[in-house]
C-alpha cells in the first residue's frame, strides 16, 4: 500500500448500445488543482475500472 495522496479528476462516457461498456478517463491534477491535458488512465468496462481502483490501494 503507497502512503503518497492523488488527486484524479475523471470524465465519463456512456453510449446506449451495450450497457457493459463506458468510458472513464482519470486525470491526475498537479499544481493548483489543475488536471494534466492528457488522461492518466483510460478505463473502458467494469473490469478495467475494478483493476484501475485496486492498483490505486
Amino acid at each position: 500500500m503507497s502512503d503518497r495522496k492523488q488527486t484524479l479528476l475523471f470524465s465519463t462516457d456512456v453510449t446506449t448500445n451495450d450497457d457493459e461498456e463506458f468510458v472513464i478517463e482519470f486525470y491526475q491534477c498537479l499544481m493548483d488543482d489543475l488536471p494534466e491535458k492528457f488522461p492518466y488512465k483510460v478505463t473502458k468496462n467494469f473490469d478495467e475500472l475494478i483493476d484501475f481502483f485496486e492498483e490505486l490501494e
